[in-house]
C-alpha cells in the first residue's frame, strides 16, 4: 500500500520537529484539551458513575455494556433521554477513541473533564447511527455520558461502551523528497481509520517528508470514488490546506517551502460511515523543476469582461482573453477548452493545438475590447454564452483547462493544469430604469422599475394628473410596455449586435410594418422577394433559359442588399426623430413603442440576414482570392450558421421554388441569407413573448397586438396505421409436430396458444392455430398444411378474415429438429384497419 523510502535525515534531525508539526495542525483544528470556561456541567449528585478503570501501560482498551430502561438516570444534556455515566484515567498521552454503539437505539456521547466540564460530544460519528469521540487526550481523568437521540420515548434498547488507544495514528515517514522520485503513497479510507485532526469524524492519514533543500513542492491527493482533502503543516504551523484544487474533486497543494520536514494530512471531505464502499486514494509529493516548467506550455486566462447586471433566464456573452505564457508549444495531440460556469449554468468550447495555434507566448482575444499588444483574434475563439436562473448576487468563472487525447486508449487525459478568473455580477428577474413619463391614450404616467436585495423587480405606474388614481390592467400594461421600449431599447438602438452589418442608403424607402408577428414579417419579406425577382432577369423560368450565371446572382444579391439599405435608412431616420423627441423631454408614446418594435424586428430579422448577404458578396469581390478568401469564408459560414434552424421555405415562396433552388446552387450565399431571414421570422413570435415576460407583463390584450395569423386547417383524416411487418416461423418438435408463431423484425415471437400441427394432419387440409394476440387484440392466425410431396405450406389470415401468402411458404420434408425456419417477410393490417 506504500511506497517508502527511508530517511535517514528525517532521523537525525528527530521526532521533535514531527511532533511540533502535529500539534501546530491539532492547534489549528481546535482539537487540544485546553484550559477554558467550562461549557456545561454534567455534575448531577443523583447519578451513579461507573468506573472504567485507567487506560495506559497494558491496558490498552476499556469496554462496558449497558441498558438504557427508560427509567435510568436524566441525561444532563439532552432532556427526557436516560444516561449512563462513566469514569476513566488516562496515564499516558495519545489518541483516544470512544465508541458508543446500539442497534436499537441512536446513541449520543459526551466526553468531559474529571470536573465534569463538557469536551466534545456526537452523533452519528461512526458506523450508521452510532456515536463517536476520537482526540488527543492528555494524561489525566475523564467522565463520558453515554445517552440518546430519541428519547425515552423509543423504548429501552442495549449498548457497548469501548474505550481505547487508536493504532496507525502516528505519521508515515515517506523519505526525502528529490527531483529523481517522486513520493508516493495508497490507502483507503474506510469508518475505521484514524479520524483527521481537524475533524474527527473524517477518517485521515499522516505522512512526513523531507525537503532537504528549498524548492517548489506539488503535493497531489486523488481518488476516484472518495473527495480528497489536503493539508500541510511544518514546525513553524500549518502552511495550508486545499479541497478540489487539482481535476475534478481531486486536492492539490502547490509553492515553495524552505528545507525541512513537512507533515501531510489526508483526508476526505466525507464523513467516515459516508465514504463509498471503496475509497482508495493515491497521494503523489513532487519536486518541480522550475527552469523546465517556465520552458513549458503555461495556460492562462490573461482577462474576461461580463456585464456588471444580468436578467434571469436571458443570455449575456462573456469575452475573455487567454493565452501561452510559458516558453513551450503546446504538443499537437492536446487542446484546451475555454468553459464559463456559474450557479446552475454551464458553457464551454474546444481550441485544439496546431502549427500556429498555442505557441509559445500567443494570446488569443474574443473581443476587440479586451486585445492587447500582441493578442490576436482566431476563429474558435468566441465569446462564451452564459444564462443565470437566479437573482441576486452571483458570479460568473472564467477558466481554461488542459486535455490530451490518448487515441490508443479512447480516452482523454487531463493533468490538472487549469487558470480562471471570477467576476462577480447582479442578476435581476427584468430590467430597471426610471422613472420615465410616457402616454398611452392619451393620458401620461410615470413608470420606474427598481430592484430588491435579491433582485427582484418592482414596476410602479402612477398617473401624472392624479397619483392617487387607480389605473386600469390595460393601461398599465401599455406603459410599462412603452417605458421598457423607451428605457431599453431606444436608447441604444444603434448599438444593437443585430443591425450590425446594415447601412442607411442616401434615398430612403418607406416599408409599412403593422406588428412584429412572425406572419407579418414573412407576409413582407415573400412580397418583397417576388418583386425583386421581377424585376430581375432571374425572373424567366429556369427551363427557357440557359445556366445561370453565379455572377449574375451576385449582382441580384447586390441589389437586394442596395434596397435593405434604402428601407433600413428609413427607419433609422424614424427611430432618431423618436431619440430627438424624448431628448426635448417630449413623452413616448405606446402608438409609437409598437411600431418601433415592429421595425426593429424587421430590420433585425429580415433585413440584417439579406445586406450581409451583400456584404459577402463584396467583400469576395474585392478579395484576391475571391469566395476562397478566409474572411469571406468565415463570414459565409456566419449567415450560414444563421439559417441553420431547421425552418422549411415558406408556403408564400413556394412558386418561386424550382428558381430559388437554382439561384441557390449558384450562389449558395443567396441561399443562406434567404434562410436566415426565414429563421428570423420563424422565431420572432417567442422572442415577443419574452419581451413581455421579462417585464413581468401578463396581458392577454398586448399579446394579441403581436399575435401571428393563424391559418384555418381543414381538418384532414388521418392515414391508416402501418401494417404489421412479419413472419410466419415454424419448427420441427421430437415428437414429430410442427410449432408454428410469428416473429416480428426486432426478433419478438409470438406463439399461439394453439400451434402445433400434429402428425397425423391430413395431406392438403389446411389447418390454423389459434388467435394470435398482440397488446391485447387478434391480428389474425397461422395457416399450415401438409402437402403430398411431404413439404408444409405456411399461411396466415389476418383480423379481416382475408388469407396473406407470403412469398417464401413452404417447408422442406426433411425438417431439421428444433431450428426455427422462417417465411418471406408478410404485412398484416393492425386491428384498427379492420374495423
Amino acid at each position: 500500500m506504500l511506497s517508502n523510502t527511508s530517511s535517514p535525515l528525517a532521523a537525525r534531525i528527530g521526532g521533535r520537529l514531527l511532533a511540533t508539526a502535529l500539534v501546530a495542525l491539532s492547534l489549528i483544528g481546535g482539537l487540544l484539551v485546553l484550559e477554558a470556561p467550562p461549557l456545561a456541567s454534567a455534575e448531577d449528585p443523583e447519578c451513579d458513575v461507573t468506573d472504567l478503570g485507567t487506560l495506559g501501560g497494558e491496558t490498552q482498551r476499556l469496554e462496558a455494556t449497558g441498558r438504557w430502561t427508560t427509567e435510568d438516570c436524566e441525561s444532563a444534556f439532552r432532556a427526557g433521554s436516560d444516561a449512563h455515566s462513566y469514569s476513566f484515567e488516562v496515564t499516558e498521552t495519545g489518541r483516544v477513541r470512544i465508541d458508543l454503539l446500539s442497534s436499537e437505539a441512536d446513541s449520543y456521547l459526551y466526553l468531559l473533564s474529571g470536573a465534569g466540564d463538557r469536551i466534545a460530544d456526537n452523533d452519528d460519528g461512526a458506523a450508521g447511527v452510532n456515536a463517536r469521540i476520537e482526540r488527543d487526550l492528555e494524561p489525566g481523568a475523564y467522565r463520558i455520558e453515554a445517552t440518546t437521540v430519541g428519547g425515552r420515548g423509543r423504548g429501552p434498547a442495549d449498548f457497548s461502551l469501548n474505550v481505547g488507544y487508536v493504532e496507525g495514528c502516528e505519521p508515515i515517514d515517506l523519505g526525502v523528497l528529490t527531483a529523481e522520485a517522486d513520493l508516493t503513497a495508497t490507502g483507503v479510507w474506510t469508518v475505521e481509520t484514524c479520524g483527521s485532526r481537524i475533524e474527527a469524524t473524517h477518517p485521515a492519514y499522516n505522512y512526513s517528508f523531507v525537503l532537504p533543500a528549498g524548492g517548489r513542492v506539488r503535493i497531489e491527493l486523488t481518488s476516484e470514488d472518495g473527495d480528497p482533502v489536503l493539508s500541510l503543516a511544518s514546525p513553524a504551523g500549518v502552511i495550508g490546506a486545499n479541497d478540489d484544487g487539482a481535476v475534478g474533486r481531486n486536492s492539490r497543494i502547490e509553492g515553495y517551502l524552505p528545507g525541512g520536514v513537512y507533515l501531510i494530512e489526508a483526508t476526505t471531505y466525507l464523513q467516515g460511515d459516508r465514504q463509498p464502499l471503496v475509497a482508495d486514494f493515491e497521494l503523489t509529493v513532487h519536486l518541480v523543476d522550475e527552469v523546465a516548467a517556465q520552458n513549458g506550455f503555461i495556460l492562462k486566462v490573461e482577462e474576461s469582461l461580463a456585464p456588471d447586471v444580468v436578467i434571469a433566464g436571458e443570455p449575456f456573452v462573456v469575452d475573455y482573453r487567454v493565452g501561452n505564457v510559458g516558453g513551450g508549444d503546446l504538443p499537437e495531440d492536446w487542446f484546451v477548452i475555454v468553459y464559463a460556469i456559474g450557479p446552475r449554468a454551464y458553457a464551454d468550447l474546444e481550441v485544439e493545438a496546431s502549427e500556429t495555434v498555442w505557441n509559445a507566448g500567443a494570446s488569443y482575444h474574443s473581443s476587440p475590447e479586451l486585445a492587447s499588444a500582441t493578442s490576436t483574434a482566431i476563429a474558435p475563439i468566441e465569446p462564451i454564452e452564459v444564462v443565470l436562473p437566479r437573482t441576486g448576487d452571483s458570479y460568473v468563472f472564467l477558466g481554461a483547462q488542459l486535455f490530451q487525447l490518448v487515441e490508443d486508449e479512447g480516452r482523454y487525459d487531463n493533468p490538472g493544469e487549469f487558470h480562471g478568473l471570477w467576476r462577480n455580477l447582479r442578476v435581476l428577474s427584468g430590467p430597471i430604469y426610471g422613472p420615465v413619463t410616457v402616454s398611452v391614450d392619451g393620458a401620461e404616467y410615470t413608470v420606474e422599475a427598481a430592484d430588491d436585495e435579491d433582485g427582484e423587480v418592482t414596476t410602479t405606474v402612477v398617473s401624472v394628473a392624479d397619483a392617487e388614481a387607480e389605473i386600469e390592467a390595460f393601461a398599465e400594461a401599455k406603459a410599462t410596455y412603452t417605458a421598457a421600449v423607451a428605457e431599453t431599447v431606444l436608447g441604444g438602438i444603434f448599438e444593437r449586435p443585430g443591425l450590425e452589418g446594415l447601412w442607411a442608403a442616401d434615398e430612403a424607402l418607406a416599408v409599412d410594418i403593422k406588428n412584429a408577428s412572425s406572419s407579418t414579417l414573412l407576409d413582407i419579406f415573400a412580397e418583397e422577394y417576388e418583386r425583386l425577382i421581377a424585376e430581375s432577369d432571374l425572373g424567366e423560368p429556369p427551363a427557357r433559359r440557359e445556366a445561370i450565371d453565379p455572377v449574375e446572382v451576385e449582382d441580384f444579391v447586390l441589389m437586394v442588399g442596395n434596397k435593405a439599405a434604402r428601407q433600413y435608412a428609413s427607419l433609422a431616420a424614424s427611430w432618431s426623430a423618436l431619440q430627438e423627441q424624448i431628448a426635448g423631454g417630449e413623452a413616448l408614446s405606446f402608438e409609437e413603442a409598437f411600431a418601433l418594435q415592429a421595425e426593429l424586428a424587421y430590420a433585425e430579422r429580415i433585413l440584417a440576414p439579406v445586406a450581409t448577404g451583400a456584404n459577402i458578396v463584396r467583400a469576395a469581390r474585392e478579395a484576391e482570392a475571391g469566395w476562397a478568401d478566409r474572411r469571406v469564408v468565415r463570414m459565409a459560414r456566419g449567415l450560414a450558421f444563421e439559417g441553420a434552424c431547421g425552418a422549411d421555405a415558406d408556403e408564400r415562396l413556394d412558386r418561386f421554388s424550382a428558381l430559388d433552388a437554382e439561384i441557390r446552387a449558384a450562389l449558395p450565399v443567396f441561399g443562406y441569407g434567404v434562410d436566415a431571414a426565414l429563421c428570423g421570422a420563424l422565431f420572432v413570435d417567442g422572442a415577443n413573448s419574452r419581451f413581455l415576460a421579462r417585464l413581468a407583463i401578463e396581458s392577454p390584450g398586448l399579446t394579441a397586438l403581436n399575435a401571428p395569423e393563424v391559418p384555418e386547417v381543414e381538418p384532414v383524416e388521418p392515414p391508416p396505421p402501418p401494417p404489421y411487418e412479419l413472419r410466419i416461423i415454424a419448427r420441427l418438435t421430437e415428437d414429430g409436430r410442427v410449432e408454428h408463431g410469428v416473429e416480428f423484425g426486432s426478433g419478438f415471437q409470438i406463439l399461439p396458444t394453439q400451434r402445433f400441427l400434429g402428425t397425423d394432419a391430413r395431406t392438403g387440409i389446411w389447418h390454423i392455430t389459434s388467435e394470435v394476440e398482440l397488446g391485447g387484440s387478434s391480428i389474425g392466425l397461422v395457416r399450415a398444411r401438409r402437402l403430398a410431396d411431404g413439404r408444409i405450406q405456411l399461411g396466415f389470415r389476418d383480423a379481416n378474415g382475408f388469407n396473406i401468402t407470403p412469398a417464401i411458404r413452404f417447408l422442406p420434408a426433411d425438417l431439421p429438429v428444433g431450428s426455427w425456419l422462417r417465411s418471406s417477410v408478410i404485412e398484416v393490417p393492425r386491428p384498427a384497419a379492420a374495423e
